[in-house]
């Protein structure tokens, strides 16, 4: 896997793809998985090749990302104030070629960029419904948070 975990919290955990010829299955999280924190809700996040979504932070919800199609590069930068890893950044490329999940704690900013010319698909089984206001995004170029996309 080769993914270096910089972030207090941060958790990968890889994941299978059961081949079948008419199609595959690709698992993303059951109840007994590190990482599990209950149920929200699930939802898919499409991305467009070199767009980036970014940056966005959740105060709440632990967020679990899987991509079972395209390619999706994930930072992640830890500003939290009482963390272990203040300051630290680390980059994640989500595909089917080396198909993990990324649980992401609340307070982690993270952005998104999509990578793959096909469609970039991302899951991302929440542990909490969608609430806007426990939540907060702020455009890339307009951020203090450097990052070279």
């Amino acid at each position: 896997m080769g993914q270096i975990i910089k972030i207090e919290g941060v958790i990968v955990t890889p994941l299978k793809i059961i081949e079948h010829p008419k199609g595959d299955l690709f698992h993303i999280m059951h109840t007994g998985d590190e990482g599990y924190k209950g149920f929200g809700e699930v939802y898919i996040s499409t991305i467009n090749f070199g767009d980036v979504k970014a940056w966005k932070k959740h105060f709440k919800m632990t967020s679990n990302f899987a991509v079972p199609f395209g390619k999706i590069k994930v930072v992640l930068v830890d500003l939290r104030e009482h963390s272990t890893s203040i300051n630290e950044k680390s980059e994640f490329i989500l595909s089917s070629d080396d198909y993990f999940r990324l649980t992401i704690p609340p307070g982690v900013w993270y952005g998104l960029k999509g990578l793959s010319e096909n469609i970039n698909i991302l899951i991302n089984f929440a542990d909490i419904v969608h609430d806007p206001n426990e939540q907060i995004n702020i455009d890339y170029n307009k951020s203090e948070i450097i990052y070279d996309w």
